[in-house]
């Protein structure tokens, strides 16, 4: 069977300008059985050349941080074959993957504890969630 032959004229136009954007997949597993909801998330950082993982205590808690405090654009979501597994794709700007998240600023720059920081974001949660659009 011949293979196609690609289209010379597709590659003739130009690339469109506009901010250079990284596609990050980030995987999902189940975090501690004792803890219900609990998700740990997976990705691999290019700047830092490591992966990051992260624990939250859902996936909605997950999208907030990487899409509302990291400034990411959700491309894809699928579920993966177990429970509570899903892949997320998301396009972020090289600078937004450096970015400190409000937990880690009130963290190093304030002092707070883990504890104090979580609790604090949980108000301004609560606070937002009254008000309404």
């Amino acid at each position: 069977m011949p293979l196609p032959v690609p289209d010379p004229g597709a590659s003739a136009a130009m690339p469109r300008s506009g901010p250079r954007l990284h596609l990050v997949v980030v995987r999902t597993r189940p975090g501690d059985p004792a803890a219900a909801g609990e998700l740990v998330t997976r990705y691999w950082h290019p700047g830092r050349r490591a992966w990051q993982e992260q624990t939250f205590e859902s996936l909605e808690h997950a999208m907030h941080l990487f899409v509302e405090e990291n400034g990411w654009e959700l491309r894809q979501q699928q579920p993966l074959d177990r429970p509570r597994a899903e892949e997320l794709i998301f396009a972020a700007r090289p600078e937004d993957l450096d970015q400190p998240s409000a937990r880690e600023l009130l963290q190093e720059e304030v002092g707070l504890t883990a504890e104090d920081a979580e609790a604090m974001l949980e108000r301004v949660d609560e606070r937002v969630e009254r008000s309404g659009p």
